[in-house]
């Protein structure tokens, strides 16, 4: 027999959230449903109109220590329904020769997965009837899958954050590939950038001088070199190179425009890269050699997504939350290993107000499909992250 709370995690993949149309209306319709089933108190905040923040209360039985937040978010990425071997929005449930269950959906391992856990885990305290000193709240936040623009960059700022009075965060993170559990309190900030040179034009059979190509040329060589050094500096990790990408700076040739037809040397010609900046390293510092870099060689730049910082959270055990989630780690013999996020979460807005953060995902041994053709959650693993999040829940909660 389906397990309930299986049952409900694939009600909530079913729901077609995803980008550029999510609908957030049968999602919010959903978490509300859950909240009054549980029992617990919510409100809907939009900073824009049709991009809801869902925000879901356990009350502490001492409103004046700081609320622990467990934060989601609800949307996914698009999918190329051809390439899965079942539907993407079907939250098919399929047996395993082991006897368990693949349950095979776009949201399955981002992130979905994570705020079911929550709800259930808030569903099992609420029916334990244990207290807890903190308030516990889940956040179900819009648009991460699209830089969190009108979500979670905007709330950050409103009173109606401030009210909520957050002293923890746990954010999201990604299932493990082997029996260790990923935890992360920094991660990489994005810093995607659009170089453009200008240059003299005429006919291709001819040689033009002081052309947009052979500006931008210099540009791109050197970043595509900088790109080959980062790499060169955990290639050496092999098959765990993934675990320590966050420790250096990507930088990808994503986009390369210029021309209107092959006889005629272009006037201008465009670069864009895909940065991700580690935070080893100063971002402001690392924006100032890009525009330096430009400069050099008289090519215009443009930051097409400039980050006002990247705050990382402080890990120290002596630190009472970091302990509790220790304890909690430990209590369910978790293999725990700190690295950077690699990619970029809703946790950095959390971070730049203030509030410490850390990104975390029990489950383990998935191929990771983040973003991938038939992701997929394991139904032992996500049951066991349930009882890891509820023990998680009461040990922040009731931190001093």
């Amino acid at each position: 027999m389906e397990p309930a709370p299986v049952t409900r995690f694939r009600k909530y993949l079913q729901i077609k959230t995803v980008q550029p149309t999510p609908d957030y209306a049968a999602c919010t319709e959903f978490l509300i449903e859950q909240a009054k089933e549980i029992g617990l108190e919510y409100q809907i905040h939009e900073c824009v109109k049709g991009k809801p923040i869902v925000i879901l209360k356990s009350i502490g039985t001492d409103s004046a220590l700081k609320s622990v937040l467990f934060s989601s978010h609800t949307d996914v990425v698009p999918v190329f329904e051809d390439k899965w071997d079942y539907p993407p929005f079907a939250a098919e449930r399929v047996k395993l020769e082991n006897g368990d269950y693949n349950i095979y959906a776009r949201g399955a391992q981002d992130m979905k997965v994570t705020g079911s856990a929550y709800l259930e885990a808030l569903r099992n305290l609420k029916s334990s009837g244990k207290q807890h000193k903190r308030t516990i709240i889940a956040l179900f936040a819009p648009d991460e899958e699209i830089n969190s623009v009108e979500g979670m960059d905007m709330f950050v700022n409103t009173e109606e954050f401030k009210k909520l009075n957050v002293g923890f965060d746990i954010d999201e993170g990604g299932p493990s590939f082997n029996d260790e559990t990923f935890f992360y309190t920094s991660e990489r900030v994005t810093c995607p950038v659009a170089f453009t040179a200008y240059g003299n034009t005429g006919h291709g059979s001819q040689f033009i001088e002081g052309t947009a190509i052979e500006k931008i040329m210099p540009v791109m060589n050197e970043i595509l070199q900088f790109r080959t050094k980062q790499h060169d500096i955990i290639k050496h990790y092999g098959p765990l190179e993934i675990l320590h990408q966050g420790e250096v700076t990507t930088a990808n040739l994503t986009m390369l425009n210029g021309g209107t037809q092959v006889n005629v040397v272009p006037e201008s010609y465009t670069a864009t890269f895909d940065i991700r900046v580690t935070p080893n390293v100063d971002y402001n510092k690392f924006c100032k050699y890009l525009e330096d870099l430009a400069a050099k060689n008289d090519v215009e730049i443009q930051f097409l997504d400039k980050a006002t910082g990247n705050p990382v959270t402080e890990y120290s055990e002596s630190d009472p939350f970091m302990a509790s989630l220790q304890r909690t780690l430990k209590n369910h013999n978790k293999k725990p290993r700190h690295i950077i996020m690699p990619a970029t979460t809703d946790a950095r807005f959390i971070r730049r107000a203030g509030v410490p953060a850390v990104g975390i995902n029990p489950m383990l041994n998935h191929k990771l499909l983040v973003h991938g053709n038939n992701e997929y959650a394991i139904e032992s693993e996500f049951l066991a992250a349930i009882t890891f999040y509820e023990d998680l829940m009461i040990e922040l909660a009731n931190t001093l």
